[in-house]
């Protein structure tokens, strides 16, 4: 049972979120109280403001990161995309599986040594002992994880090289997918699609496959190969929203960019029409492209696409339960979404850094509403689930939910 334990930092008032028996510990962010509510409940509203009940982690730790958020994206409006290129995330283009090779009962002492060490994140002592040449059945299974250490440590040139004298038998499609994905970071595109035919029908290497394709769409001018985009979706399979994976449209907007930066000029059709191939509008798929127009100066696109998210982020912000009772706080999201509307973003982007410098909301806190003098924020977590909690840990878990008061 996940519980969360939220406490001022002045007065000590506090109280307990989470799983408890008979249902679970529910608190109120905005009015800072705590009810217990039973189970199959978990969106019940507070029977004082009529605001949902937080049962689980509470909402309040996310402020102020999505205050970095509406403030990077205002800065890119404004032509500077460093902060927003900051936030988003390094999506691997070329994807490999640099799970350690197993050790097997015939391996020397020293193979062992080496495998056990890059097993255990050793990465410095792992290509140390794997330099050392193995008996022929094993040398592939070394050099390959020899490579995963040397990658692992940031010689990716050594790793690569590791890897080049593989032949026959030993290009097994998990040494295949490592190679070309090493190739294809190197540029060779032509030697990485020979690795990648051969490396099997995981969901690394359809999607290697797929990159591919969409590296050969974008070419050096002109818009992109509709055929070619097609056929890298359907060997890509099912799209993923998650922030950290490429996708055929994310991968093919980064590529634009960076033709485009390379030219020193776009063409602005083709870059829309590039908006329409992304699969999904998160907030980061729609950071990438204003940070991409941007990083090119075409400062009227950022606008475009920055002034409707940043009011977007403005509002979510002003709806966090927690800052109903922070009027200071709610007056001036209350501004910067004025300023917003009113074609002020300078304005609104100052009120979003002096946001982001306070105490409370910088460590993940709000305001106490109980004393007015500290601030509120989770004091301790326990799992119930943790079997290597110290003794004690789950017992405090079970403390009753009430007021965050004194």
């Amino acid at each position: 049972m996940a519980r969360w334990k939220v406490a001022c930092d002045a007065c000590g008032a506090s109280a307990w979120i989470g799983a408890a028996a008979g249902g679970a510990d529910a608190w109120c962010e905005a009015c800072q109280l705590g009810e217990r509510i039973g189970p199959g409940l978990e969106a019940a509203r507070c029977a004082r403001c009529g605001g949902p009940l937080t049962a689980s982690e509470p909402r309040f730790i996310e402020i102020f990161g999505e205050l970095q958020n509406f403030a990077a994206v205002l800065a890119a409006w404004q032509g500077e995309p460093a902060p927003l290129a900051a936030l988003l995330p390094e999506r691997p283009r070329f994807l490999s599986d640099r799970t350690p090779p197993a050790i097997e009962r015939d391996d020397t002492e020293t193979l062992r040594a080496g495998l056990g060490a890059l097993a255990r994140g050793e990465f410095e002592v792992a290509a140390v002992q794997l330099a050392i040449p193995a008996p022929a059945p094993a040398e592939p299974r070394r050099l390959r994880a020899l490579a995963i250490a040397l990658e692992r440590r940031g010689d990716v040139a050594g790793a690569g090289r590791a890897l080049e004298g593989i032949r026959g038998a030993g290009e097994t499609p998990a040494l295949l997918l490592e190679r070309g994905a090493l190739r294809a970071r190197r540029g060779e595109l032509a030697r990485a699609r020979e690795d990648f035919a051969r490396a099997g029908d995981g969901f690394e290497a359809r999607w290697n496959r797929a990159a591919l394709e969409v590296h050969d769409a974008v070419g050096e001018s002109g818009a992109p190969d509709a055929a070619r985009l097609t056929a890298a979706r359907r060997v890509a399979g099912e799209p993923s929203s998650a922030w950290s994976d490429h996708t055929v449209g994310r991968l093919l907007w980064t590529l634009l960019v960076e033709r485009a930066a390379r030219r020193g000029s776009f063409d602005s059709n083709v870059m829309r029409a590039a908006e329409g191939e992304f699969e999904f509008a998160t907030f980061w798929d729609r950071a990438a492209v204003i940070e991409g127009y941007a990083r090119l100066g075409a400062t009227a696109e950022a606008a475009r696409l920055a002034a409707p998210l940043a009011l977007e982020c403005a509002s979510a912000l002003a709806a966090q339960p927690a800052l109903r009772g922070a009027s200071d706080i709610a007056n001036a999201l209350a501004r910067a979404i004025a300023d917003l509307e009113s074609g002020r973003p300078l304005a609104a982007r100052e009120r979003a850094l002096a946001l982001m410098a306070r105490a409370d909301l910088s460590h993940y806190r709000v305001p106490c509403l109980v004393c007015a003098r500290g601030s509120v924020g989770v004091e301790e977590f326990v799992d119930d689930r943790d079997e290597d909690a110290p003794p004690g840990h789950h017992a405090a878990a079970q403390a009753p939910a009430g007021r965050v008061s004194a």
